[in-house]
């Protein structure tokens, strides 16, 4: 449109870009709100509402072809039979406090709260698979993905030891944090019936949706913080090791990973 050698149509360009401060509406709008979520957005949107130079479309296609990418494989796969990174983050983990998937992306919230450093580094891990859990470390070290701590013979990945889990260590922990889980496991009908006992696990014929995990995941609560904390140290020393027993964001000087 910049290029055409129509006097009018550059002027329709300018109009509706004129309108776009104050009108989601129109045709520019819209446009710039598509680029919401690529990495050089800012300057795509720039270029465009200036009318001074073209969108680079190389730049541009490259960007939109890897959002639709991970976005597609997020939407239409299975965390478990796809196994990549990218796939289980958005499914599982990934927030929509900033918005639709695909908008700007915004540090999360849980890394501005006051805790140890070493728990939101846990918890950074977690949602982005940089943990032992044998999903993960069989692609460095070898061997299963099936969980060998307990004889369930699942995949042991974020889903398995956030709630079917049957190992001791996994038990005690959930019993600890049991709030986090008595309104998820009663709608399940993990309880028993008649009983007000608390089950500290989730059986195989249960099933879980992966909205569920998100919600579950993106809880705005400092014990869920915690829990996943020490659920990830139970997996990385192969024992229990409680927030109280590990050291202090200022002996280990480390920083939370985004």
């Amino acid at each position: 449109m910049l290029d055409s050698n129509s006097e009018t149509l550059r002027r329709v360009l300018k109009a509706d870009l004129h309108l776009a401060s104050f009108d989601s509406s129109c045709w520019s709008a819209q446009v710039s709100n598509a680029f919401n979520g690529l990495q050089s957005s800012a300057m795509f949107k720039q270029k465009m509402l200036r009318a001074t130079h073209q969108v680079p479309m190389q730049e541009f296609i490259c960007e939109l072809r890897f959002r639709l990418k991970v976005k597609g494989e997020a939407d239409f796969s299975c965390p478990r039979a796809v196994n990549k990174k990218a796939v289980t983050y958005h499914k599982w983990c990934g927030s929509s406090e900033s918005g639709p998937r695909g908008s700007p992306f915004c540090i999360p919230s849980y890394l501005y709260k006051d805790l140890d450093k070493h728990v939101l580094r846990n918890f950074s891990r977690f949602r982005l698979r940089a943990h032992h859990l044998r999903v993960e470390s069989c692609k460095w070290h070898g061997g299963s993905r099936i969980c060998d701590k307990c004889e369930c013979g699942e995949v042991q990945d974020e889903k398995h030891v956030l709630f079917f889990c049957k190992c001791a260590e996994a038990c005690e922990l959930r019993m600890r944090y049991k709030d986090l889980f008595e309104r998820m496991f009663k709608t399940l009908r993990v309880f028993a019936p008649s009983s007000s006992e608390f089950i500290p696990f989730l059986t195989c014929h249960h099933s879980i949706t992966d909205f569920e995990i998100n919600a579950f995941l993106n809880q705005d609560s400092y014990r869920l913080l915690k829990f996943v904390s020490d659920l990830v140290s139970i997996f990385d020393t192969g024992c229990l090791c409680f927030t109280s027993q590990l050291p202090s964001a200022r002996d280990s000087g480390c920083r939370p990973s985004l």
